[in-house]
């Protein structure tokens, strides 16, 4: 690293510093493209405004007068470049057009905290070759505190459940008591991301993996096991609510493995004695260990 390198990422920082996002839910970003001692092009993120939305990383390529030179440039970017994963256009990706335009060296100034791309793009970018290196401690932390906005909201899910709408009576009766929940998020659900179903004091940890639908829409199975009135809550887990989720679990497991082993040799009066596979918590609300994040109010109707 050399003291250009460093000018270089002070500029960029500058220029994110120069952006004016709409919503909180765009990041600053500043980029600079060299070669040797000469900056060849500059760049910042657009405003996300329909029209200046913009990546630095594409803005300050097309400042580029000479495309053939990138493949001994130097691309300095304040936040890690995005992934196939979080654009509709793949391709057009920040980390596949430094791929295709074959740019040997990268700075980065800190990690996306959007899950979606954190280490993703680094990841991408190192196994294809490409040199990567991060900003300096002192710089990263200029870059973070630039984005504090930002990066307190990719720590939220940032959820609205789309689908089914709320107060619905849903005939799961031929669907053997499962429903599809379908939602819309800023960020993409991790694995600390559960559905609940909340019925009378009770609590169901859904099973059920989530689907991505489209761009930033997501969906989950819900099984419902009784009919009437339920709420659905979407939630995000800490450490402690993850560890009451995964022993909940393991207690299903525990009681179906029971049940098979005891299959045939105890007649179905006495196997009905043992209860239900799935139990529910005993929950009046969202305990420590959860954030809320969205919930559905449903009617689960009666098979005619």
């Amino acid at each position: 690293m050399t003291d250009f390198d460093i000018k270089c990422m002070r500029e960029a920082i500058d220029w994110a510093a120069r952006c004016n996002p709409i919503k909180e839910s765009i990041p600053k970003v500043g980029a600079m493209i060299a070669i040797g001692e000469e900056v060849i092009g500059r760049g910042r993120r657009g405003t996300g405004a329909t029209g200046d939305d913009e990546h630095a990383e594409k803005h300050a390529l097309n400042q580029v007068a000479e495309q053939a030179s990138l493949p001994k440039a130097t691309l300095y970017t304040t936040l890690e470049p995005c992934t196939r994963e979080v654009r509709t256009k793949e391709l057009e990706c920040c980390a596949e057009l430094i791929l295709q335009h074959r740019i040997p060296r990268l700075f980065v100034g800190i990690l996306d905290p959007n899950e979606g791309v954190t280490g993703k793009g680094l990841l991408r970018l190192q196994v294809s070759g490409v040199d990567v290196a991060l900003f300096p401690h002192d710089l990263a932390q200029q870059v973070r505190v630039l984005n504090a906005a930002f990066i307190r909201c990719q720590q939220t899910l940032g959820a609205t459940i789309i689908s089914p709408k709320s107060g619905a009576t849903l005939k799961t009766y031929g669907t053997h008591g499962k429903h599809a929940i379908r939602f819309k998020c800023l960020n993409p659900p991790g694995t600390n991301t559960y559905l609940f179903a909340f019925r009378q004091g009770l609590c169901w940890p859904q099973p059920g993996a989530f689907r991505r639908v489209e761009e930033r829409v997501w969906e989950i199975d819900a099984h419902f096991g009784s009919t009437g009135e339920h709420t659905l809550y979407l939630v995000t887990a800490n450490d402690l609510g993850r560890t009451l989720v995964e022993y909940y679990r393991k207690v299903i497991r525990s009681n179906i493995e029971r049940r098979e082993k005891l299959k045939g040799k105890i007649a179905d009066e006495h196997a009905a004695l043992l209860g239900g596979d799935y139990p529910g918590i005993q929950m009046n609300g969202l305990p420590k260990g959860f954030r809320f994040e969205a919930s559905v109010a449903l009617t689960i109707a009666e098979k005619p």
